[in-house]
């Protein structure tokens, strides 16, 4: 019920009412004390309905209701669900907040998460240094989607993260990195772990002998591939150690001319692959010298392929001579 308004059931101003004339001086005390009796009722009544549920409220954007009953109501039920983390939306501003109030002692595991956050609420003015480390970060928390772009430049990696990485460029590796790094080589050897995915430059002028060896004595991965490129007069050749087994066309295995090269190949634990332009018989010899002579005659090994093409002889109309000696 609402509260009720009072009005008068006489007015003076009314001559029937109150007549202007009394002979009764009785009669004027009973107008007299109606009028008063009227307005103690009318007191008494307001007395008994003052209450909430009678007491008119203008709805708020936080608390709609009609009287001020409905609206403690809801008040109570707002305080009621702050003290237990049911905060209404935006009804905790940063402007309401003490400094240091919320620290990371006061929030449960996983209680701030993405779908909590306004987009941009978190800046990197708003964090303290140091405040994200990889231990706060979960597995995938940090997605390319969720990375602003340019937002992850070298300058903000740790130092030596990018050791041995290759740059890019406009979404490509620079061609300056995807060149193999070049390792020198001047006399015979196994090859090395450290090998993998180089080229091999053997410059000498006497032979040299690369060997591929065991897996069990150098485990390279599945896969690798090294470059081996003959750069001076000595010729290259490519041995296999005991247990090895290295596939090539016609069991070549050397590099037959100067600046040619060949490619090994892992495919299995012991087993590799040569191929390459520049591969021949292993005891090729190329670039003969002129003027060959009995006394300086050059010794092969059994099984030696000799290429006249190759063989450089003497002047026209200069007697010349290749000589096969067998091996002893």
């Amino acid at each position: 019920m609402a509260l009720s308004t009072f009005e008068y059931s006489k007015s003076w101003r009314s001559a029937q009412d109150f007549p202007s004339y009394e002979e009764n001086e009785e009669r004027v005390r009973d107008d007299m004390q109606c009028l008063f009796d009227e307005v103690r009722d009318a007191l008494n009544r307001l007395v008994g309905e003052l209450k909430a549920e009678n007491l008119p409220f203008s709805p708020t954007a936080e608390i709609d209701a009609s009287t001020l009953q409905n609206a403690l109501e809801l008040l109570q039920a707002q305080i009621s669900g702050a003290a237990i983390g049911q905060l209404p939306n935006a009804s905790v501003t940063a402007e309401k907040l003490a400094e240091g109030a919320v620290t990371g002692a006061k929030i449960s595991d996983a209680a701030v998460t993405g779908a909590k956050l306004a987009a941009g609420a978190v800046t990197e003015e708003k964090l303290a240094d140091g405040a994200v480390s990889e231990e706060k970060l979960a597995d995938g928390a940090v997605t390319a989607e969720k990375l602003a772009d340019g937002a992850v430049g070298a300058g903000k990696l740790a130092e030596g993260l990018l050791d041995g990485k290759a740059d890019l460029q406009g979404g490509k590796v620079r061609a300056s990195q995807l060149s193999l790094e070049r390792v020198s080589v001047t006399a015979s050897r196994e090859l090395l772990l450290s090998d993998e995915g180089k080229l091999l430059s053997c410059a000498s002028d006497s032979a040299i002998s690369l060997t591929v060896p065991k897996n069990s004595d150098a485990a390279f991965p599945i896969g690798t591939e090294i470059t081996v490129f003959r750069a001076g007069l000595g010729g290259v050749t490519i041995a296999a150690a005991e247990g090895v087994t290295i596939c090539a066309p016609a069991a070549a295995r050397a590099i037959g001319t100067r600046y040619s090269a060949v490619r090994l190949k892992k495919w299995d634990a012991n087993v590799w692959t040569l191929e390459g332009e520049g591969l021949a018989p292993a005891g090729y010899l190329d670039n003969f010298s002129a003027g060959f002579a009995p006394a300086g005659a050059i010794r092969l090994t059994q099984g030696v392929h000799v290429f006249a093409s190759e063989a450089q002889l003497p002047s026209p109309g200069v007697a010349g001579r290749i000589f096969l000696v067998a091996a002893e």
